[in-house]
């Protein structure tokens, strides 16, 4: 898998899965959470994104502000 497919992924994961309601999303997100835990045992460049999203997406909107979403132009030398 190559950078830009593997920075898709974590743009379109579902970071909140774990409180839906519904048990369909929730498997949804489960899955795709345990697919990208291997894919950054994989390649530690991966994981350092992976890391820098999460920190992201679950901090409190009122700390986001000011932050700057991970791009992908942040990981390609």
């Amino acid at each position: 898998m190559d950078i830009q497919e593997f920075f898709k992924l974590l743009e379109n994961h579902d970071w909140y899965y774990q409180y839906s309601d519904d048990h369909r999303a929730w498997t949804k997100g489960r899955n795709e959470s345990q697919r990208l835990q291997s894919i950054i045992q994989e390649v530690p460049l991966y994981t350092t994104m992976y890391l820098a999203m999460s920190d992201y997406m679950f901090k409190p909107r009122d700390e986001r502000e000011g932050l700057v979403k991970p791009k992908l132009e942040d990981y390609l030398n």
